[in-house]
């Protein structure tokens, strides 16, 4: 009898399980506003599965970035918008997959694209 009433101590509610799954995870973190799972970052807002980012918003999956906005899978890049997968880049926006870059927009694996012509590539990819 004590066993289960032990049991039936620890058991969860279907309501304390699902704030359990909202918890925000901030390791280390500091002055960051509804970011979740973030480690190691300061001034960011909104930014999930991010570690060692100053000042960025809306990015996921980001390392090691500086004051990047809408940003996903970059890592040591800084004044960046609207980028992916792009590896020590400063200044660039609308980049997918580039490297070493500074100050470009609607590049593609570090390949000069028209506006239309990335907007076009986007949009294949949804």
């Amino acid at each position: 009898m004590l066993k289960e009433a032990k049991k039936e101590e620890f058991d969860l509610s279907k309501e304390k399980k699902e704030a359990l799954r909202k918890v925000k995870i901030l390791r280390e973190s500091y002055d960051c506003s509804n970011c979740s799972d973030c480690s190691y970052c300061s001034d960011c807002s909104y930014c999930y599965d991010c570690s060692d980012c100053y000042d960025c918003s809306y990015c996921s999956n980001c390392s090691y970035c500086y004051d990047c906005s809408d940003c996903s899978y970059c890592y040591d890049c800084s004044d960046c918008y609207d980028c992916s997968y792009c590896y020590n880049c400063s200044d660039c926006s609308y980049c997918s997959d580039c490297s070493y870059r500074s100050d470009k927009k609607y590049m593609i694996k570090n390949v000069q694209f028209t506006k239309e012509e990335y907007e076009a590539w986007k949009k294949n990819l949804i």
